[in-house]
């Protein structure tokens, strides 16, 4: 082979690759080129659009809270306002804007010099969308036929409102007068053309047909401003709202992801002005999910007519299901007073009625007093320590260490057995033989019961309650007297000393006595196909033999029938029950009291449990505490008739 032939065709080949290097890589580079050039039409465009379109948002109305019997307890009614579309304002904007400054230029115009424009124009264009606004504030009063004239302070609050809106807000329309009556709206509507600029505005606004009823556990809602549904689209765009409304209390908070509404919404084009200009597209707002509550209408007015102006809380529960029938907490407060916002003059109305935000019923911590020998009495009979034939001289006092410790009643009740002790309620027997049960044991069984932690229902509920034992005590208290003693001991076995529960807890106890468990699980919503046998409590077996437990039914019927609660008895319907009576110190009173009254029936087959708790009463618990539980037990029986059942009358 000739070797200039070779040379040359190896030159060729290197050529060649050389050329296919070069003209790979300048493909690569127009590719990349090409790439960048979408890539940056592609940012331009999202650049672009964020520059000229803008999405407007409207909340979706919330669902309906209803009763067990599907009643009404919360709802939207349609409210009205007038409200002014600024986006339709920027002529008359610019004519006053050019007015001020001409008679800005008129007063500082002098003649021996020139024109000096020191004025500043954003200050201008301020007072100019003002003084438009304002006059049409001024015509919707006199169509109204409200007085025209603002005071300093209205005024200078109207202004600020309204310059926070431009700024922000400028594309959704702004409020002149809110919440206007229909006929109102009416008059408004005949007297403005529907060209005006200044229109009236229907929203759903929550409204409860019962003003105060049931207020502690509905809640009440707030406005928000949370993002939007991401399913939304639009959602890199620049947006505007109406306030959307969301729980902020009870049932309103709870379940607020089920009762608020589906967003709706629009996508503007707007002006360099920053002006509506074309809608591209929308999507309609959509209602929230009804709930239904366990409430009972007709159950939850009786306990609230009964409680009056007397300050506690009382609980109705479903013994079979845990379901509550009634929850009412005083003082309260009216709903419709507070509907989308806290006001200030609400608000401070309510925290001067005795601190009507408080839920009394879930959230007030108060020693149980004798309501909690029920417990001692479970701690006794599980342990040994009690039973049939466990009996205690009963005198006026008892000597522990070198203090007397008193009886309930002054001459003392002399020997009596447990069913007996629990019947006239004795403190003398249950401080002897809650020091014979010890603190730990007593401490054990109220923890079975749940009255140290939440009861875990829907709303709102305090967290520290207390169930008080010799540890407890040496961490709380390090300083003074830290040691538990026979006293302390004494005075927890009677349900005062440390312990600490709330009306819903104890409801929940005496429910659970009455199914024989150590546990109930409240909750404030409604199933109408619950089966009562399939419900998990989450307790345990009380742990009481049949006859055990026939004790402390015994002592629970003995005091409706002639012991502390028979002012509370129904003739026909076999009640269990047991009164309280606890003394605390509240703002240095030493002599504030608590009245209690728990009770279950009908004994043969419980269907209602109830707590009622009364704040600084002079009276006893079966007194004060007793008829709120005897009225809601009448209405109860009145609309669910029990079969007729014979009186049983208990030993002695």
């Amino acid at each position: 082979m000739n070797p200039y032939v070779t040379v040359y065709q190896r030159r060729n080949t290197r050529v060649a690759v050389l050329a296919g290097l070069i003209t790979v890589l300048f493909g690569v580079l127009l590719c990349g080129l090409a790439w960048r050039q979408l890539w940056q039409k592609s940012d331009y465009d999202e650049m672009e659009q964020r520059q000229i379109q803008r999405r407007i948002l409207q909340p979706g109305p919330r669902g309906d809270i209803l009763d067990r019997e599907g009643r009404v307890l919360a709802s939207n009614r349609a409210r009205y306002s007038v409200v002014l579309y600024v986006n339709e304002l920027r002529d008359e904007f610019r004519r006053e804007f050019l007015r001020l400054q001409q008679d800005w230029l008129a007063s500082h115009h002098d003649d021996t010099s020139e024109v000096h424009r020191t004025t500043n124009s954003n200050d201008l264009q301020r007072q100019a969308r003002l003084n438009v606004t304002r006059h049409y504030l001024d015509e919707a009063n006199a169509i109204l036929g409200r007085p025209v004239q603002l005071d300093a302070q209205a005024a200078a609050a109207f202004e600020k409102s309204f310059e926070d809106h431009y700024q922000s807000n400028l594309l959704v329309p702004f409020t002149l007068i809110n919440d206007i009556s229909i006929e109102e709206y009416a008059r408004f509507n005949e007297q403005m053309p529907v060209e005006s600029p200044m229109q009236t505005y229907a929203e759903a606004a929550r409204f409860y047909p019962y003003g105060s009823l049931a207020a502690h556990a509905l809640g009440y809602i707030g406005v928000t401003d949370e993002a939007p549904d991401k399913s939304l689209p639009g959602d890199n765009l620049r947006t505007f709202d109406r306030p959307g409304k969301i729980g902020r209390e009870g049932l309103e908070l709870s379940y607020n992801d089920q009762l608020r509404g589906g967003t709706g919404g629009e996508i503007w084009i707007v002006d360099p002005g920053g002006y509506l200009y074309q809608r591209i597209s929308s999507q309609t707002p959509t209602p929230g999910a009804n709930i239904q509550t366990s409430l009972d209408l007709d159950l939850q007015r009786v306990a609230e007519s009964t409680l009056g102006n007397l300050t506690g809380a009382a609980v109705a529960l479903d013994v079979r299901t845990g379901e509550v029938l009634a929850m009412a907490s005083h003082p309260d407060y009216d709903l419709n007073d507070i509907v989308n916002y806290a006001t200030r003059s609400a608000t401070a109305k309510a925290n001067e009625d005795n601190h009507a935000w408080l839920n009394r019923a879930t959230e007030g911590l108060y020693p149980p007093g004798s309501t909690f020998k029920l417990v001692v009495t479970c701690a006794g009979l599980r342990a040994g320590i009690l039973d049939g034939n466990t009996t205690q001289d009963c005198g006026p006092t008892l000597l522990i260490g070198k203090r007397a410790f008193k009886e309930d009643e002054a001459t003392g009740f002399g020997v009596i057995n447990l069913v007996q002790a629990i019947q006239v309620s004795s403190d003398v027997f249950f401080y002897q033989q809650g020091i014979n049960i010890g603190p730990q044991l007593i401490a054990a069984e109220a923890r079975r019961f749940g009255l140290d932690q939440p009861t875990h229902i829907d709303i709102e509920e305090s967290r520290h309650m207390v169930v008080p034992d010799p540890l407890w005590k040496k961490i709380h208290h390090p300083f003074g007297e830290s040691s538990w003693t026979d006293g302390d001991t004494a005075m927890m076995a009677i349900g005062q000393s440390y312990l600490l529960v709330t009306p819903l807890q104890m409801a929940c106890l005496v429910a659970s006595i009455a199914r024989d468990q150590t546990r109930t699980n409240p909750t404030l919503l409604y199933s109408p196909n619950r089966d009562p046998a399939a419900v998990n409590a989450g307790g345990q077996p009380l742990g009481l033999t049949p006859a055990e437990r026939q004790l402390l039914l015994d002592g629970m019927e003995r005091v409706m029938t002639r012991g502390t609660g028979h002012l509370v008895q129904i003739p026909g319907l076999r009640i269990a029950g047991k009164t309280g009576t606890a003394q605390v110190v509240v703002n240095g009173n030493p002599n504030f009291t608590i009245g209690w009254f728990v009770c279950f029936a009908p004994i043969e087959d419980p269907r209602i449990a109830i707590a009622v708790t009364i704040e600084n009463t002079d009276l006893h618990g079966a007194i004060v505490a007793g008829p709120i539980a005897k009225a809601l037990l009448s209405a109860y029986f009145n609309k669910h008739p029990s079969p007729p059942s014979a009186a049983v009358s208990a030993s002695n």
